[in-house]
C-alpha cells in the first residue's frame, strides 16, 4: 500500500476503520493525521478555524499565540504574519 506518512509521528494515514475514506491535513507541503496537526508548543488542535490556524516559523507548526511568543523571544516584529492554508483531504 502506498498510503502517505504523518510528517508528525511517522505511521501511515490509512483509511478510517470501516470507510474507505483516508482523511489528513496538507500543510506546509507535509502530511499529517487531523489528531497530529497541533501546536508543536502548546499542543493546541490545529484547524481551519480563525483561531486555530497554523501559524509556522521555522518549519514548526504553532499556533498564533505560539508563534507570537516565539517571534518576541528572538526579538523579531509581528507585523506581517500569515497562516497558513491547511487543506484536508478525503
Amino acid at each position: 500500500m502506498f498510503a502517505p506518512k504523518c510528517a508528525a509521528c511517522g505511521k501511515s494515514i490509512t483509511p478510517v476503520e470501516g470507510t474507505g475514506e483516508t482523511v489528513r491535513v496538507v500543510s506546509m507541503d507535509k502530511d499529517f493525521h487531523v489528531d497530529c496537526y497541533v501546536c508543536e508548543s502548546c499542543g493546541l488542535q490545529l484547524t481551519d478555524e480563525p483561531d486555530q490556524r497554523c501559524y509556522p516559523l521555522d518549519g514548526r507548526l504553532l499556533c498564533r499565540n505560539c508563534h507570537l511568543h516565539r517571534l518576541h523571544a528572538m526579538g523579531r516584529t509581528s507585523s506581517n504574519i500569515q497562516d497558513v492554508g491547511a487543506t484536508y483531504v478525503e
